[in-house]
């Protein structure tokens, strides 16, 4: 390469290698007249660069340049060789070595001869991904820009908008199953597609992990059209017919939630937390769809959290506001209660008393299920122990969740409290409830036939609303299957309920499976229920659900007559 009279360019590397030990940003000198050019040597460890210092300068950097950008860095140095333009100060794209581009902020001081003319430019390259702004993988801007902008357009501008978040489901499995650098070429992938489905009046950023965001301007914020969810259709076809370009390699899907703004609406972290919120309830509503944020869904959300809380509180403080309810259990031949089911019920100073169907779910979501039903074990147990004084064969039936199931040692549990309070196998029975889960789960499968092994009894609760499938409860060794009320609720008026009944009564006895009906609330119900013969009964007829106090002075071992 000629060097230029007035570069030193041993003396100018020496000069860049120096300060490079002060800066991440990379160095430059720009002899226009020359058309030369000398930048820090490290920048041909990232950029397409094969030499440090080169001329034909303006093509070389044309190169290097992504084709999109290329006419802005073009418009920009002509103009400052014209006289038009007196700054170098642009945010584009280089190309890196991988083929990737990089987003770069260069910014350059112009220095000019005796008669205006420009001659030389000097200045610095700064990857904007190193200070958060771009991200190399995907070349969009990064959270950082995306609240700037943000804040300019919803607290200064005098737009309407909206925010769509988008994230790739499942990507953690494809990270893990292909390995990280074909994540990379997936959420790049993704990454254009956006790009391709957002106009001018569009911006398109990434967020943490596999989520991306889009900012977009709309004509009309109050119109009933939802324009998030119809950029989000367009943008998941174009992701479908990407992923069928490529030979369906892999398949994969994208969920989104959308938010809207007016101008000084509301402040960017709302903005950005109903976004977030919107696409978790997307992932929840089972992915590859799209979810509006709607202010009394959060809210619901939001609640659900306090009472989880409230919930931990209560474990922490020993259980407190937790208490069991006891319903009694009907032996229909000795026409007396065969024992009672130990039903949970929790009370909360701030958000009062709550039904099961509200509470339980939370507790099994949050995990706090596992030390929650440990004292339900304890507490039935010790219950049971108590009232066996006044009935040696009183049973205690106690409900078992499929996450106790799988994630506790719920059998260790189970026998450490049985031994310590030196009751026998035969005053206790675990009701779990009927799913698919009970069938298609290894883990679970395994651990019902630990039950078996140690001669504990097992009950299959609400037998009929799910797959009702009596090969597998036979199979499994249950020696109770308790119909669901649902069936018992209509059985007076219900032809089809009746015989449902009946048959499911009749094949579980010829397994050698005891039946019980829940939900028998009238005379006239019992009055049906007792031609078909169950074994036990239960329901509002006899008792509804009490305290363990109210429980032994009004039921225990009273005689029943029907």
């Amino acid at each position: 390469m000629r060097k230029v009279e007035t570069f030193d360019y041993e003396n100018i590397q020496h000069v860049f290698s120096l300060l490079s030990k002060c800066t991440e940003d990379y160095l430059f000198i720009y002899d226009f007249p020359a058309d030369e050019y000398a930048i820090s040597a490290s920048a041909t460890e990232t950029f397409m660069l094969e030499e440090p210092e080169f001329d034909h300068a303006t093509e070389i950097l044309m190169n290097v340049c992504h084709p999109e950008d290329r006419k802005l860095l073009r418009d920009n140095l002509q103009g400052i060789i014209d006289g038009t333009v007196r700054e170098h100060n642009l945010e584009y794209r280089w190309l890196g070595r991988n083929g990737h581009s990089i987003w770069i902020s260069c910014r350059g001081q112009v220095v000019y001869d005796q008669n205006d003319h420009a001659k030389y430019m000097v200045g610095r390259i700064t990857e904007l991904g190193r200070r958060n702004m771009i991200d190399n993988t995907t070349g969009l801007y990064r959270e950082i820009r995306l609240k700037s902008d943000l804040t300019k357009r919803v607290l200064t501008g005098d737009k309407n908008g909206f925010l769509l978040r988008i994230g790739i489901d499942n990507f953690k499995t494809v990270n893990d199953k292909f390995g990280r650098n074909f994540g990379d070429s997936v959420l790049n992938s993704v990454a254009e597609c956006i790009r391709e489905c957002v106009d001018e009046h569009g911006r398109v950023y990434r967020m943490d992990g596999d989520e991306m965001m889009v900012v977009a301007e709309v004509a009309d914020y109050d119109q009933k059209e939802d324009q998030a969810r119809t950029l989000y259709h367009k943008i998941r076809q174009r992701v479908d017919e990407s992923i069928a370009a490529m030979g369906y390699k892999h398949f994969h899907t994208i969920s989104a939630g959308g938010t809207y703004f007016k101008p000084r609406m509301q402040n960017v972290n709302t903005l950005l937390e109903q976004a977030e919120f919107a696409l978790h309830e997307a992932k929840q509503r089972g992915k590859n769809t799209y979810v509006r944020y709607q202010e009394d869904t959060y809210q619901a959300f939001v609640k659900r959290m306090d009472i989880q809380e409230r919930l931990r509180r209560s474990v922490e403080e020993n259980y407190k506001g937790f208490e069991l309810y006891y319903q009694p259990i009907v032996n229909t031949r000795k026409k007396k209660i065969l024992g009672a089911e130990a039903l949970l019920r929790w009370q909360d100073d701030v958000v009062g008393r709550l039904s099961p169907a509200e509470f339980v779910p939370l507790l099994e979501e949050s995990g706090l299920i596992i030390p929650v039903g440990r004292w339900v074990i304890r507490t039935a147990l010790e219950q049971c122990l108590c009232w066996q004084k006044k009935d040696k064969n009183f049973r205690m039936n106690i409900n078992l969740s499929s996450i106790q199931l799988k994630k506790s040692d719920v059998i260790m549990d189970i026998e450490t409290i049985m031994q310590e309070l030196g009751i026998g196998n035969h005053n206790v029975l675990f009701e779990v409830t009927e799913s698919g889960e009970l069938e298609s789960d290894s883990i679970t499968q395994k651990i019902l036939f630990s039950f078996r092994k140690r001669n504990l009894n097992l009950g299959i609760d609400d037998f009929g609303t799910g797959y009702s499938n009596f090969r597998y409860v036979k199979e499994m060794m249950f020696d109770l299957v308790k119909i669901d009320q649902a069936f018992i609720r209509n059985i007076t008026k219900s032809q089809y309920d009746y015989l449902v009944v009946k048959q499911m009564t009749e094949l579980a006895h010829s397994l050698n499976l005891k039946v019980c009906y829940e939900g028998v609330e009238t005379a006239d119900d019992l009055e049906c229920v007792l031609d078909l013969n169950p074994d036990y009964i239960q329901g509002y007829y006899f008792a509804k659900p009490t305290t363990a106090s109210d429980f032994e002075t009004r039921y225990l071992c009273m005689e029943q007559k029907f």
